[in-house]
């Protein structure tokens, strides 16, 4: 269950336009200044930024003080939202996706796995599945870029 680059700077931004939002800067932010404050590359934030804008998650504002700002309150985003818009699959195994199996005997042809009847962890991936899904459904960016996630 690997969170790619772009899931970790995604959210690492989204949490800085929160913060600004919230000292009262609602005004659109270009991705220049988030490259400089994050040090992550403007082009790579042009990508990103295009899943987000497609999602919702962002709006563009076009010409001089142009940029970005969010497209729904801070409370509102959950990250899940985020990842799931940036990620292809971040489940902990490809049988979970349905993709394949882990069994040496399956083919690459073959789809689903035929051992999910009968794989006794199965249920472990699903139920970590499960926390992850609920976890990050529950947190919202508001919360972290208020810095309200606590680590153990």
């Amino acid at each position: 269950m690997l969170i790619s680059t772009r899931s970790r700077y995604a959210l690492r931004v989204l949490a800085r336009m929160g913060r600004m939002l919230r000292m009262g800067g609602n005004q659109p932010i270009s991705l220049a200044l988030l490259s400089e404050q994050e040090q992550v590359s403007v082009r790579y934030l042009e990508q990103i930024f295009g899943l987000l804008r497609r999602n919702g998650i962002v709006k563009g504002k076009r010409g001089p003080g142009g940029g970005y700002v969010l497209g729904m309150p801070p409370g509102e985003i959950s990250l899940f939202s985020v990842v799931s818009v940036l990620e292809a699959d971040f489940l902990p195994t490809n049988c979970m996706s349905g993709e394949s199996s882990c069994s040496p005997e399956s083919s690459h042809i073959q789809v689903g796995c035929t051992l999910q009847d009968t794989c006794v962890t199965r249920p472990l991936w699903m139920a970590l599945r499960d926390m992850y899904y609920n976890y990050m459904k529950e947190i919202t960016l508001e919360d972290l870029s208020e810095g309200k996630i606590q680590g153990t």
